[in-house]
């Protein structure tokens, strides 16, 4: 069995969509253990698996390699896949590029952003959507979604079958961590005193703006005035009105940029899980996710949750998650009742996604007959 899968989101940091690819390869190169996977980027990557039966295919054009990834996809990289004879190939980023008819292709939801909130989209990406998303997805051998919301919404616009579902499930890293070690973790970033954590890429879809005013706002006020807004997460699009509110310029790791609030950048995965476990509480006031991956991450560190109340978030945060409008009236009660309720122990690691689980719905498309 040949595999061939998009390597675009093995590009430069995993975050999103990037963390989900790298790990469902893992999983899956155990559960295909005679599968040769032959990962498609149009630079290197860092391939999930050390082994002679993972080959990364990298564009060898210098002006290849200047072209949008997305652009590269369709005109590029159907070449390479036809030169390695695939009887697969896994659309990780749901896109597909020009393939043999012979060549099955199983599809990746994760969201419907460009029909649902296309104006938090960049430009590029956008058109791109617009182009060719729905005639991929329609051409799909298999479609997969990340969530039973994604799926639903994806089911009802294309009023096709439903679409299977393998959710993002929450890495070891996530779990409830020893206080010492949390407390190291909080003095290296400067972070004193009880706060609020907020995780995501800067980029209006994540809502952070709104969050930002309004928890300046209720300090303005007189409320938490104890408290700091932490904000993790790396550089995205469209997002000069956070900066400018932070006044941070290009700079996201500005961790002095007020009492009220710090941006602490991007952070791995070890110390993100310390920053989830010692915090207040979480907020994610999202407009719009497939899923809200960081929501099951803070859950799993034993972090009270505050997020925005739509389908995919509930999945992804449980019943013991404050749900909210995504407004300012929303996200002032939601903060003020979380820290008036008792922080209830971490969920059981055995009622969470596994990326074992999701892997072995993918793997039972990707090694059909």
């Amino acid at each position: 069995m040949r595999i061939g899968l998009d390597g675009r989101p093995l590009l430069g940091r995993r975050t999103g969509i990037g963390r989900y690819v790298f790990e469902i390869c893992r999983e899956l190169d155990v559960l295909l253990p005679s599968a040769e996977f032959f990962v498609y980027a149009p630079e290197p990557v860092e391939l999930p698996v050390a082994s002679p039966r993972w080959r990364c295919r990298v564009e060898n054009s210098s002006w290849a390699r200047g072209l949008k990834p997305i652009a590269w996809l369709k005109l590029r990289a159907g070449r390479l896949c036809r030169q390695d004879r695939l009887d697969v190939f896994w659309g990780s980023a749901t896109l597909f590029p020009r393939l043999p008819p012979s060549v099955r292709r199983v599809s990746t939801v994760y969201d419907l952003t460009f029909r649902l909130a296309p104006e938090t989209m960049g430009r590029t990406h956008l058109l791109a959507h617009r182009m060719f998303f729905e005639r991929d997805v329609r051409r799909a051998d298999q479609l997969v979604a990340i969530s039973d919301g994604t799926a639903a919404r994806l089911q009802a616009w294309l009023r096709g079958p439903l679409p299977s579902v393998a959710p993002p499930a929450a890495s070891p890293a996530f779990r409830p961590h020893d206080s010492r070690a949390v407390a190291h973790t909080l003095a290296g970033f400067g972070i004193t005193g009880p706060y609020f954590l907020a995780v995501g890429t800067w980029e209006p879809r994540k809502n952070l703006e709104l969050l930002v005013r309004v928890f300046r706002a209720l300090r303005a006020g007189g409320e938490f005035l104890d408290y700091r807004l932490v904000l993790a997460g790396g550089a995205g699009w469209k997002d000069k009105r956070i900066r400018d509110l932070l006044g941070v310029g290009d700079a996201l790791n500005a961790r002095g940029v007020s009492d009220a609030v710090m941006a602490v950048g991007f952070v791995p995965d070890e110390l993100l899980a310390h920053l989830y476990a010692g915090c207040r509480a979480f907020v994610f006031p999202s407009r719009y996710e497939g899923f809200g991956l960081p929501v099951l991450e803070a859950r799993a560190c034993g972090a009270p949750v505050v997020a925005a109340d739509i389908p995919e978030l509930r999945e992804a945060g449980g019943e013991a998650a404050v749900y909210v409008a995504p407004t300012p009236e929303g996200l002032r009660e939601g903060l003020r009742r979380v820290v008036n309720e008792s922080p209830g122990p971490p969920p059981a690691r055995e009622t969470l996604p596994t990326w074992h689980g999701s892997a072995t719905v993918l793997a039972r498309y990707l090694n059909a007959d």
